[in-house]
């Protein structure tokens, strides 16, 4: 066990809410540093517990339940709010689905003219990087054969 995870283990056990498994044991029992820990821990428990608790102040049952429900009214209204504007922009693509339903052709011929313009800058895009495609595939051969050596590098330090 190290000392983080013994740090950890320190405020449950002193409460006496965990009890001290044997490695825990062993670990308190040959670390002066946790020990302490546990010791000063302990301490405080055993003071807290001789001192009386204090009373809740008037109407801290009340206040405590008005500001949950306060909290839960406010996140309550903002899902209201993006369920509304969920609703209005649906509302807004179906009816511009109906619009362009009822003017078909201007949809067919503003989808051809997309389709021409894709084709056209895909075309020149190729004329131009067609010069320096050898670069590219070199460059991409060297970048996988780099990251396969080390895959093979950690897979066989870490087997």
């Amino acid at each position: 066990m190290t000392c983080k995870a013994a740090i950890e283990l320190v405020e449950p056990i002193a409460s006496g809410d965990l009890e001290i498994d044997p490695a825990a044991r062993a670990h308190f029992e040959s670390c002066p540093q946790c020990a302490s820990a546990l010791a000063t821990a302990r301490r405080l428990e055993a003071v807290l517990a001789t001192r009386p608790a204090p009373a809740a102040p008037a109407r801290f049952s009340s206040s405590v339940l008005q500001r949950i429900r306060r909290e839960r009214w406010r996140s309550e209204q903002h899902v209201d709010r993006v369920f509304n504007l969920a609703i209005v922009m649906a509302l807004v693509l179906v009816t511009g689905g109906i619009l362009a339903l009822m003017n078909l052709s201007g949809v067919v011929a503003a989808a051809a003219g997309t389709w021409s313009n894709l084709a056209s800058l895909s075309g020149e895009f190729a004329r131009q990087a067609a010069p320096s495609m050898n670069t590219y595939i070199a460059a991409v051969g060297l970048l996988l054969s780099v990251l396969g050596m080390w895959w093979f590098a950690e897979r066989t330090l870490w087997m």
